[in-house]
């Protein structure tokens, strides 16, 4: 910078001896306007800083003062190099806050402002930097020390720094370094570097024979200190299966020029120590030496132990090779099958097993193991308790047991008894804790004792990940045919069960039609097709729980009861069926009432669906029974019976979804096999359980529910209130509005029949539009309805004024919770499902004819 700019010429009046010198960064100093600076006029400059600022200003070494809270910056002429592009204009960062100068570099500088300003003197010496001075990113390196600047009260008001850029120095200082690494050709260079990287080397005399080998090489072909290198030496500490090999690579080296990899020798193989009888993979990498005519004079090279790389490699092959095997692999035990193979013939051991464990952490099962010629098998259902605490103590937390020595590293009565049982002496067990359980375990077993490697246990560590998971892969997919096999038994159960319904209840239409003239066939007609109904209905409540359940939306009502109130609920539902099958039912409570805090009629529904399995699965004439207990704090309730009974395998799954226990053809009874599921998501519910037992087949089964007593005294319940008197009910003005043609006119007909006004819409505009015209007393809305939907419906019809308080009634086939809520939320008095029970009607027309717009 050879020019300032004119506003920076003349120098402000005022005492400013300490900044008369400092070159042009002096003159911009005393030429600035500092009034609406922080750092306030330059004349009223307290002197600590202007004795800094002198000093600086005065030196031809790079430095800045950092003043005030905001540590604003000034700065020497040398230190212009160091700032690049933005000491082009001075005036713009002379002053400044520190950060926003070098806001690139904050981060990286401010701890070293804040020790200098803590009065902790900072130094460092070649520190890198990246700069954007320039307007790039620059790497360069400075040595700096910093020190406060105290005012005169003895406070920290600053930072001086003195800097100095080194990048040129570091430069320097790298090029100096790679000299000397290629230095390191040299023979000392040379020897520290093999050292450090464990090379042995050595030098061969091709005409003399004569051997000189560093230690580490004698190391690698596991030969002792006093052995004499020899090419005899050399031969016999060779792993007989590589020697002839070797052997034919290495005369090869004698070849003239050119035939031979112009006398690079390069090899793998393998030595047998002599001392220990270890078993070494070593690398050697030569270069033969020859003279002017081609002969070859030395080969001299370096040896490396490569034994764990080969171990490593060997580990990958092995497990890309599992991997291999399990990945087509369609069931899992032709994935333990090979795994444990592989796996065995590998390590060369007795035994190898893979177990799953039980959700109580103890119980494990060995379904499949690979054993040696003439080993026991181990398969079994086991007690991991059994094994002693150091297999318990370690395996469930998700550590490797290894024991090398059973009979040296396990006391009696520790595991010891049970390991010698299935004649282990040594073993490797890998547990696999998945969230927090135990889940599997794979055991490596040797007859006799065994020093295990790390490589050896990193090896079934991984096996055992692998093998679970593609088990578990396996499982998955086998899980997901059964579900879709049970979907679609349900369905095609499902299209049965409706039809079964369907069939009489068309047959009994056309005999309504034929027996006009006959009253007793008419009554019994319609009684069938009134139980053929209540069948349909009783099939779609089933699923529409399950699907409640299943989706976290059934809330329970719960209430204090008896355990007798409950069982009698159930009992009294559920006899006209077990009576229609002639059986006989016996029912045996406690002496005193049993407390229950449970949804009544969710408990009740548990005990009837139990009792209608029970009749519907019973040869006519058995016999039923109800037992009721209180036992561990619990109330116990058993339904037995006499019954075609469960088979042991089909147990476990008897109360999975869709699933029926197979039942010959000539007793079905029907059913979704939701039933049970429905039973254990109820009871499951309440904080209770239920479980399934059978002798076998014809033999009869029985389910126990158990579940938490009550706190509270049990209530009396309103369910049996005495009937409504019947009352003449006045002719009402009804809507019915339904886009189900049938729906509405056979309600309008029923309707009109009991003397009613009755005017039907088919959409929901429509039922706007009569409701005003109208003017109705009740009225009766489907949901889903095309134009408007009912809830849509609903708030227009209420928005009316003349019919803000009449009475409406959804009438539809959406029965959840939620779609009861919305119904209140759009401003219904009574939620019906369809098929609406005709006495559920008739008592809404009772309630509206006696109390005129009165909620329903």
């Amino acid at each position: 910078m050879n020019h300032l700019p004119a506003h920076l010429s003349d120098p402000h009046a005022g005492d400013l001896a300490f900044a008369s010198d400092g070159g042009e960064m002096g003159a911009v100093l005393r030429g600035l306007d500092w009034r609406a600076s922080p750092l306030g006029p330059l004349a009223g400059w307290p002197q600590p800083l202007r004795t800094a600022v002198g000093i600086m200003l005065g030196s031809s070494q790079p430095m800045y003062v950092a003043w005030g809270p905001q540590l604003c910056l000034l700065y020497n002429d040398a230190y212009r190099q160091i700032l690049g592009a933005r000491a082009l204009h001075p005036e713009r960062i002379l002053g400044q806050p520190f950060r926003a100068v070098w806001a690139d570099i904050w981060e990286t500088i401010e701890p070293m402002l804040a020790a200098a300003r803590r009065g902790e003197p900072f130094q460092v010496e070649d520190h890198p930097f990246v700069l954007m001075r320039n307007g790039y990113p620059e790497q360069m390196y400075a040595s700096l020390s910093l020190s406060a600047v105290r005012d005169e009260r003895g406070a920290i008001a600053g930072v001086f720094c003195a800097c100095t850029e080194t990048t040129a120095k570091v430069a320097s200082q790298a090029e100096r370094d790679a000299a000397l690494a290629e230095l390191a050709a040299s023979k000392e260079k040379l020897e520290i570097a093999a050292d450090a990287a464990q090379l042995g080397m050595f030098e061969f005399g091709m005409q003399t024979g004569e051997v000189v080998w560093s230690p580490r090489t004698r190391e690698h072909y596991g030969l002792p200190p006093d052995a004499m290198p020899t090419v005899y030496t050399l031969n016999e500490a060779l792993h007989p299966k590589d020697r002839e090999r070797v052997g034919t690579r290495f005369r090869a080296l004698l070849a003239p020029p050119g035939a031979a990899l112009e006398g690079v020798y390069a090899d793998e193989f393998r030595t047998i120590g002599r001392l220990d009888g270890r078993e070494r993979w070593i690398s050697v990498r030569g270069r033969m030496i020859r003279d002017a005519a081609g002969r070859a004079l030395r080969l001299i090279g370096t040896t490396l132990d490569i034994t764990e790389r080969r171990r490593v490699e060997e580990r990958l092959r092995l497990l890309d090779e599992i991997g291999e095997a399990t990945r087509i692999a369609a069931e899992p035990a032709a994935i333990m099958e090979e795994a444990t193979r592989l796996l065995g013939e590998h390590l060369g051991v007795t035994r190898v097993a893979y177990a799953d464990v039980e959700p109580d952490n103890d119980r494990f099962t060995i379904r499949h193991d690979w054993r040696e010629a003439g080993a026991a098998s181990s398969a079994g259902v086991y007690s991991l308790d059994l094994f002693g605490s150091r297999a318990t103590s370690n395996l469930r937390v998700g550590r490797t047991l290894l024991i090398d020595d059973v009979d040296s590293e396990l006391s009696a009565g520790d595991g010891f008894e049970m390991f010698n049982r299935i004649g282990i002496k040594a073993i490797i067990c890998c547990p696999l804790v998945k969230q927090g359980r135990l889940v599997a375990m794979m055991a490596v077993h040797q007859r006799h004792p065994r020093a295990w490697t790390e490589g050896e246990v990193a090896l079934v560590e991984a096996v055992v990940e692998r093998c679970w998971a593609h088990i578990e892969r396996v499982r998955s997919t086998e899980a997901l045919r059964e579900a879709d096999r049970r979907k679609s038994e349900f369905l095609a159960t499902l299209a049965h069960e409706l039809r079964n319904p369907l069939a009489p209840i068309r047959n009994g239409l056309e005999l309504l039609r034929l027996a006009a003239n006959k009253p007793e066939t008419q009554a019994t007609v319609r009684a069938m097709m009134e139980r053929q109904v209540g069948h349909m209905v009783h099939l779609i409540n089933d699923l529409l729980d399950i699907a409640r359940v299943s989706s976290g939306k059934l809330v329970l009502k719960t209430e204090p009861v008896t355990l007798e109130a409950v069982v009698a609920g159930a009992v009294e539902t559920s006899l006209p069926l077990v009576e229609a099958a002639g059986h006989a039912l016996s029912v045996r409570l406690p002496e005193t009432p049993v407390p229950l805090e449970v949804d009544r009629i969710r408990i009740s529904q548990v005990l009837s669906n139990l009792l209608s399995n029970a009749a519907k699965y019973t040869p006519r004439g058995g016999r039923i029974a109800v037992e009721a207990r209180v036992e561990d704090g619990q109330a116990v309730i058993a339904v037995s019976d006499t019954g075609i009974g469960i088979a042991a395998e089909s147990l476990p799954a008897v109360f999975d979804m869709f699933t029926q226990v197979a039942r010959s053809i000539d007793r079905s009874r029907g059913g979704l096999g939701i039933g049970l599921a429905l039973v254990r998501h109820l009871v499951q519910l309440h904080g209770g359980s239920v479980t399934a037992a059978s002798p076998g087949p014809g033999l009869g089964s029985s389910f126990t529910v158990r579940l938490p007593l009550g706190t509270a005294p049990a209530v009396a319940s309103d369910a049996a209130a005495a009937p409504m008197p019947a009352v003449p009910i006045r002719s009402l003005r009804v809507l019915v509005a339904d886009d189900n043609v049938d729906a509405a006119q056979s309600l309008r007909a029923l309707l009109e029949l009991g003397g009613h006004q009755v005017r039907v819409a088919h959409d929901g505009q429509g039922a706007v539009e009569l409701a005003g015209a109208m003017q109705p007393e009740l009225v009766f809305l489907d949901i889903g309805m095309p134009r408007m939907d009912g809830y849509q419906a609903a708030r227009a019809i209420r928005g009316l004024p003349e019919l803000a308080e009449v009475p409406l009634v959804a009438v539809t086939g959406w029965g959840a919770e939620d779609d009861r809520r919305r119904s209140r939320e759009a401003g219904f008095d009574a939620h019906l499902l369809k098929p609406a029970m005709p006495e559920q009607v008739a008592a809404i027309l009772a309630r509206t004819a006696a109390h005129p717009g009165a909620h329903v």
